[in-house]
């Protein structure tokens, strides 16, 4: 008789250990799945930073009446410090007949390989502005 109560132990022990071992295998897959939600969430909210710094760059070039690249140059200076070292903004400009037209990137400050952002923009300037290139 306490042979039969032995193996039921052992049997119900098995039993046991199988089901934490599965309930552990689920953790570590939710576990994994909120680590990588926090990551694209992460992604998420830097890619609508920097968007919002492009956006605000873009509306700051158009609202020059006649944007000289000095005065963009001053204008990405100001911005970058208002950004305080996290994102670096860049703009690359030219002037073709009347319209100008900019590229602006945003980089990581700490990574700066790779653009997390880019706009493009063009604004129609009345034929008074010389070519600049």
């Amino acid at each position: 008789m306490s042979n039969g109560n032995s193996s039921k132990s052992q049997i119900f022990l098995m039993e046991f250990i199988c089901v934490v071992m599965f309930f552990a295998l689920c953790a570590a897959l939710c576990i994994n799945a909120f680590v990588k939600a926090d990551g694209i969430s992460k992604e998420g909210h830097e890619l609508n930073e920097t968007l919002l710094l492009a956006q605000s760059m873009a509306e700051t070039i158009k609202s020059m009446d006649y944007p000289s690249r000095e005065e963009i140059n001053i204008a990405v200076d100001k911005m970058n410090k208002e950004c305080k070292n996290k994102y670096t903004v860049r703009v690359k400009d030219k002037v073709q007949v009347d319209m100008l037209q900019a590229d602006i990137y945003v980089y990581n400050t700490k990574s700066s390989e790779k653009e997390i952002c880019t706009l493009s923009i063009k604004k129609y300037l009345p034929g008074e502005v010389q070519n600049e290139e």
